[in-house]
């Protein structure tokens, strides 16, 4: 079924590329949206799960399934979203890029022609360069007096006034540093001290999460988003939730998790999207850390 949809979509689309009346990118960005949302929706995936796998944001994927260019970036930027699109689909991806055209803007045509205007000789063009260069010259010495005097008069108050702008930025610097941490300064911090920087408390939904490898993890708390980034190897962090805790990994293999200070196993198998859903109904009691040395 499949199959044949695939091969009447590129036969229609060659007899079109062949009419008098070319398609614009519009219009066949439209028609590759509909074709991918079609057999995305016949296999039952959605478009999170998609955006987790291409690692395209979601915004973009949809704009590709509304046919909408101007949320789009670059024509050959756009080619490229659409090439891992189809084979995230299992399709292939180079063929619906090459249905999308690249065309260069088209260039002017505007021709100028010295007959229109008067004719120039060359003695007119002598005395004009010549009032020019006059022009350029007074006009330059005066700018040059008058920042010698205004330099000497208000240099000391500039100099001053940088001063103490410069000193205004470095302590909001400062200060900016030490209220906030990236989350990636924070797992370093955890993997160096060996300590878990989450203060998730005793909740009836606690996971660890302990990075083997590097991946890309989304965490969701009781239908809020707490976490959504890349994380290093080795990077140890702990969430907690009163009902629901959602966890989405780009690399399941790469990533263990422990259930309420329970054994550690990994989220999945190694290069493959998966997301696990941990509900406290669901879930024995956290039990006590066990206490080591």
């Amino acid at each position: 079924m499949t199959k044949n949809l695939l091969f009447l979509f590129f036969k229609t689309t060659k007899q079109k590329l062949h009419s008098q009346e070319p398609e614009t990118a519009q219009k066949k960005l439209a028609e590759i949206g509909t074709q991918l949302r079609q057999y995305r929706e016949q296999q039952s995936i959605c478009l999170d799960k998609v955006a987790v796998v291409t690692m395209i944001r979601r915004n973009l994927l949809q704009a590709i399934e509304d046919g909408q260019l101007d949320q789009l970036p670059e024509p050959v930027y756009t080619q490229g979203l659409i090439k891992r699109y189809a084979e995230a689909m299992g399709l292939d991806g180079t063929q619906f890029a090459d249905f999308f055209p690249i065309e260069p803007p088209p260039r002017s045509r505007t021709k100028l022609s010295w007959q229109d205007g008067p004719q120039l000789r060359p003695m007119h063009l002598y005395l004009f360069y010549t009032f020019l260069i006059i022009c350029s010259v007074n006009v330059l010495s005066q700018l040059m007096s008058g920042s010698v005097t205004a330099k000497n008069g208000a240099g000391a108050e500039e100099l001053a006034l940088g001063q103490q702008e410069q000193a205004r930025l470095a302590a909001e610097a400062s200060r900016a540093s030490q209220n906030q941490k990236p989350d990636s300064y924070e797992a370093v911090e955890a993997v160096r001290t060996g300590q878990n920087l989450n203060k998730s408390g005793n909740k009836p939904v606690m996971v660890s999460v302990t990075f083997k490898a590097e991946s890309w993890m989304q965490v969701e708390v009781d239908g809020k988003t707490e976490f959504e980034g890349t994380l290093p190897t080795g990077t140890v962090r702990t969430w907690g939730a009163q009902k629901q805790l959602v966890v989405v990994a780009g690399n399941a293999g790469g990533v263990m998790v422990a259930v309420n200070n329970g054994q550690a196993e990994p989220l999945g198998d190694p290069g493959v999207a998966k997301e696990v859903v941990f509900k406290a109904n669901e879930l024995k009691p956290s039990a006590p850390p066990k206490n080591e040395g």
